[in-house]
């Protein structure tokens, strides 16, 4: 028979750490040079669950790239990461006088226009300007 005066005590629950802290950890971790260990000893964590909580972030971000629509679609704003529409279109083959003496590799002109401001960059390679513009769309 169980005695009256007996305390029973529930088991201990797990931390249940806020979203703000969990991102604020995360983001630690996935600056350069971070060591997702010490961060997580230097703030009492289990190191297993720091990493579980960045895979949840880097998921939950890849899942969001997916999501976003089409590159002609509104900007859209995320922290300090910025979206913006870009729109890519076939220029005509330059004419003989617009090509260049000597066998020089032509040269070509990008603009982007972000609501009213607009950057142009002119005399680039047509190399150049393509791996530029690759390296924006990454």
């Amino acid at each position: 028979m169980d005695r009256l005066d007996e305390v029973v005590t529930a088991a201990r629950k797990r931390p249940n750490f806020a979203p703000e802290f969990r991102q604020s950890i995360v983001e630690m971790t996935l600056r350069p040079g971070a060591c997702v260990a010490q961060i997580a000893r230097e703030h009492g964590l289990n190191d297993n669950m720091v990493f579980k909580w960045r895979r949840r972030f880097l998921d939950a971000q890849a899942k969001a790239a997916e999501s976003v629509p089409a590159l002609t679609s509104v900007a859209q704003s995320t922290d300090n990461v910025m979206i913006l529409p870009v729109n890519i279109t076939d220029a005509p083959a330059p004419t003989a006088a617009e090509r260049q003496p000597g066998g020089a590799a032509a040269s070509c002109e990008v603009e982007i226009e972000v609501g009213k401001r607009r950057v142009r960059i002119c005399g680039l390679s047509m190399d150049l300007a393509e791996r530029f513009l690759r390296d924006c769309l990454k």
